[in-house]
């Protein structure tokens, strides 16, 4: 099984801040993953929720 974990992205979008939960293998994933989905999008910090494995 493969472990992943569930991080807390902080993104600016058109102004505002958002936070958006992602699961991903390393923060560099859940980054690249916010910015696929919103392609202006200005990461501002990541945080680590909890460890899953999937």
């Amino acid at each position: 099984m493969e472990k992943a974990n569930r991080y807390s992205v902080e993104y600016e979008w058109a102004n505002v801040v958002f936070y958006q939960e992602v699961e991903a293998m390393t923060i560099q994933e859940a980054k690249e993953r916010v910015q696929h989905a919103k392609v202006n999008a200005a990461i501002r910090a990541v945080h680590v929720i909890e460890n899953v494995e999937s």
